[in-house]
């Protein structure tokens, strides 16, 4: 009996030092947050995307009032910005669907991004993000 309860105090203290989740401490995400203007103003409504090299899982926050927040994963990032507004309201007869979100900003801020930020343990650089809808 004695044993086994010192092999158990064992596995625990290996545990606890060596960590048995299997995830690396780098992974763990941290808090990150920002700012995004369009055309010099706020973004209402919107998301940033930050993408990792090597194809992790992207970390998606919400954009509300020109200000982010949430968790993600440390690391260099490719961050895609999206901008919505409410689209037309689908045209399908004796159907009440609403007006799907679209997004207006370029394809420049997203799907053809070249903007980068790095994901550290005190936060994200850079954390303020101005794009303009006029300009190429």
């Amino acid at each position: 009996m004695a044993r086994w309860f010192r092999f158990g105090c064992a596995l625990c203290v290996v545990c606890s030092l060596g960590g048995c989740s299997g995830r690396n401490v780098k992974d763990k995400p941290v808090p990150v947050s920002g700012t995004v203007n369009v055309d010099g103003k706020p973004l209402d409504d919107g998301s940033v995307t930050l993408i990792a090299e090597g194809g992790a899982a992207p970390d998606t926050l919400p954009v509300k009032d020109g200000k982010f927040e949430g968790q993600a994963k440390p690391g260099k990032k490719k961050v895609e910005i999206r901008a919505f507004r409410l689209g037309k309201k689908p045209d399908m007869p004796g159907a009440d669907l609403e007006a799907t979100k679209e997004n207006y900003l370029p394809a420049r801020f997203n799907t053809e991004t070249t903007l980068t930020a790095e994901v550290t343990a005190s936060g994200l650089t850079p954390n303020n993000f101005d794009t303009s809808t006029k300009s190429k």
